[in-house]
């Protein structure tokens, strides 16, 4: 289909209807013979076409260059008006979006504040009353003095940790590029972690098994960050078990690459809270994580940690029955 859409056949139209005009008033006045009609149209056109050009066209197109100097796309060619309107729109559109996901970035911001000022306002809150109190006397009697300066120390450490994954999690978001990606054995990984909270889970009456259906044993990552992440996971399986309960590492074959689930058969995660899971400071049982001294951003250094990796953690969980974590990584060669 023939669209009129540029100066051009703008022009070309308008002088075909400006000039047939001409010719049938001139033969109705019966002067037809006489009338230099092709000098008539290619003035008609060179005039309309100026016109066109210098008061619609280049405007058109100085909006046109501005929608799309983020882009840096050329149009010195001619404007296809025909197609400013979609432009244009389109245009509208992802500035509609992007100024939405600015709110939603800055109502983020808003409410990471206001976490780490409640996070770190208790243990603060705490030690001041402590030491308020050892500074009115209490240092003197022995049966608080003690008690008062370890709950204190409890606090600092409480902070040290906050600050400590905060920090992380600024590595993480700034320095991606720097993982050391290696082949490493998965299993040493689960096995160091395993270790290190077999206390841990011994106290909480909560048994440590994997449970191995792959062929392989190496895959490529940092390893260094991906014990962090079995860490983060496995001590929250820990934390939220049940008594008498289990943590199941399982890994799977997914032809080049590997499926590695933490899966347990604690609390669970109630469907309202799994889409707001790996915010920062989120917590679905806010009591319980303030008494086994989680800082709420375990499972945000996960997430961050595999999108290094360019991978996904998923998450399956039903209340009351346990949480299953899934993540991916490429098996070594």
């Amino acid at each position: 289909m023939f669209k009129i859409n540029t100066p051009v056949k703008i022009s070309i139209l308008l002088s075909i209807i400006i000039t047939s005009f001409a010719i049938g008033l001139f033969m109705f006045l019966e002067n037809l013979l006489f009338f230099p009609y092709l000098i008539f149209f290619i003035l008609n056109l060179y005039l309309i076409y100026y016109v066109v050009k210098r008061f619609f066209h280049e405007k058109i197109k100085v909006i046109y260059k501005n929608i799309y100097k983020f882009r840096a796309i050329s149009v010195n060619t001619d404007l296809d008006i025909d197609n400013v309107e979609k432009e244009a729109e389109k245009w509208a559109d992802a500035k509609e979006e992007e100024l939405k996901q600015m709110k939603q970035d800055e109502n983020y911001r808003r409410e990471f504040l206001g976490n780490v000022s409640h996070e770190l306002k208790t243990p603060i809150f705490n030690i001041q009353g402590y030491i308020s109190t050892l500074l009115d006397g209490g240092i003197y009697d022995k049966e608080i003095n003690m008690k008062y300066l370890e709950r204190a120390d409890k606090s600092v450490d409480r902070m040290i940790n906050i600050v400590e994954d905060l920090e992380v999690i600024s590595r993480l978001e700034t320095d991606q590029s720097q993982l050391d990606i290696q082949p490493f054995d998965i299993f040493s990984v689960v096995e160091e972690v395993f270790e290190a909270l077999e206390m841990k889970a011994s106290q909480m009456n909560i048994s440590l098994n994997i449970d191995n259906e792959s062929q392989a044993k190496l895959v490529l990552g940092d390893r260094d960050k991906i014990q962090q992440v079995f860490m983060n996971l496995i001590s929250n399986s820990i934390k939220y078990g049940k008594d008498g309960g289990t943590t199941t590492v399982r890994f799977f074959d997914m032809e080049s690459n590997m499926l590695i689930e933490v899966a347990d058969n604690g609390i669970g995660i109630d469907k309202e809270s799994l889409d707001r899971l790996f915010e920062r400071f989120y917590r679905v049982d806010k009591n319980r994580s303030r008494e086994i001294g989680g800082t709420g951003l375990g499972l945000a250094i996960v997430k961050h940690i595999l999108e290094g990796h360019n991978q996904q953690i998923n998450v399956k969980s039903t209340k009351d029955i346990g949480s299953n974590f899934s993540f991916i990584l490429e098996k070594a060669k």
